[in-house]
């Protein structure tokens, strides 16, 4: 019966050590909860390309596809912040919803003197914006003992390009505009939300503070317009008339940040 009772007794004492432990890591863990917001830095790499489709020249008599397509990307170092917030549910599973900005120069691509057909020449100009906000609802896993937590967020993120394209007529292998024929601009843009998906990871490093590390891809987005340069030559008459639609599209970008993020509403 003694030895029963001793047993039950160091069995109790056991099971009360890992209970405390447990609580204690569970408790130490609660720099997860709360309103929080975060600063980093990152890289992405990301880019704009442009198609003609459905073009004619010559008042639309001959469709042809002339070519004037341009596929650009950049690779470059931006600054980001996060605000959020986040709340655990029976101490180890996470869910949060957060609003991100990167920010970065915008990215400039220019192909100049594209020649084409019958002496056309165009120059093509395009743009990717370098401010990129989002917001995404993220879901965790926070592991108590080593108080760190992996996390898959979900969102959507607004990008914006444009491209400009100058239509002229080259004589020749001269670059003089041809007399009586001006210069043709026309220009769209693409601002859309893309879906977005990311993976990440996080530690605490003390009671609010902790370091994060992630890896987002944020799907491509794209827009048609169209365009007609209604170009006329010296008499008056319709010459070299080319219109038609570019697609324009802002590609697939990956982007990688390390942030520092600090809780602070318990």
């Amino acid at each position: 019966m003694k030895k029963l009772a001793f047993s039950v007794f160091a069995a109790a004492l056991t099971f009360g050590g890992v209970n405390a432990a447990s609580g204690t890591a569970t408790e130490s863990c609660c720099g997860y909860d709360g309103l929080y917001f975060g600063l980093g830095l990152g890289a992405t790499d990301s880019g704009v390309k442009t198609e003609t489709t459905a073009s004619y020249w010559k008042n639309g008599e001959m469709p042809s596809d002339i070519g004037v397509d341009t596929n650009d990307h950049d690779t470059k170092f931006i600054g980001t912040a996060v605000l959020g917030f986040g709340k655990r549910i029976q101490e180890k599973a996470y869910i949060g919803i957060e609003a991100g900005l990167d920010a970065s120069q915008s990215s400039n691509f220019n192909h100049p003197g594209i020649r084409t057909v019958d002496n056309k020449s165009f120059e093509v100009r395009s743009r990717s914006n370098g401010l990129i906000p989002s917001v995404g609802l993220r879901l965790g896993y926070v592991h108590p003992e080593t108080r760190g937590m992996v996390y898959l967020k979900a969102g959507v993120a607004y990008s914006k390009s444009r491209a400009w394209y100058e239509d002229s007529y080259e004589a020749g292998e001269s670059t003089q505009t041809w007399d009586g024929y001006d210069t043709i601009s026309y220009e769209g843009k693409c601002s859309k939300f893309s879906p977005i998906i990311a993976l990440g990871a996080e530690k605490l490093c003390g009671k609010n503070l902790r370091t994060r590390f992630e890896v987002e891809y944020r799907f491509k987005a794209n827009k048609k317009f169209d365009f007609d340069n209604h170009s006329k030559d010296s008499s008056g008459a319709a010459a070299y008339d080319y219109h038609g639609t570019v697609k324009l599209t802002s590609k697939n970008a990956i982007t990688l940040r390390a942030m520092a993020v600090y809780t602070v509403k318990m």
